[in-house]
């Protein structure tokens, strides 16, 4: 019978505990010119920038070309990690 108030003890400690334990916050956006475009002047430049011969045609200091191209982009960029952050700023242009 001992065990059993144990158990139960432990299994109402834990569901209260599970249950004030705050939701852990939300990532903030990845933000264009702060996180992408510095990856894009680094790989991009000049061609892709102001005075480049591809600007004309493919603006990479505009987020609605970078959203355009999406994940076609890696041909230049080899980073896993900034593959990541391209990515996840592509899903997040997605869901507005």
């Amino acid at each position: 019978m001992r065990r059993l108030g144990f158990a139960f003890a432990l299994a109402t400690t834990l569901a209260l505990a599970a249950s004030t334990t705050p939701s852990p916050k939300p990532a903030a956006p990845v933000d264009f010119e702060k996180q992408i475009q510095p990856i894009l002047e680094a790989k991009c430049q000049p061609c892709h920038f102001p005075g480049g011969k591809m600007y004309a045609k493919r603006p990479f200091d505009r987020p609605a070309t970078i959203i355009d191209l999406g994940e076609k982009l890696f041909t230049r960029i080899k980073d896993e990690d900034q593959r990541k952050l391209i990515r996840t700023f592509l899903t997040e242009q997605k869901a507005r």
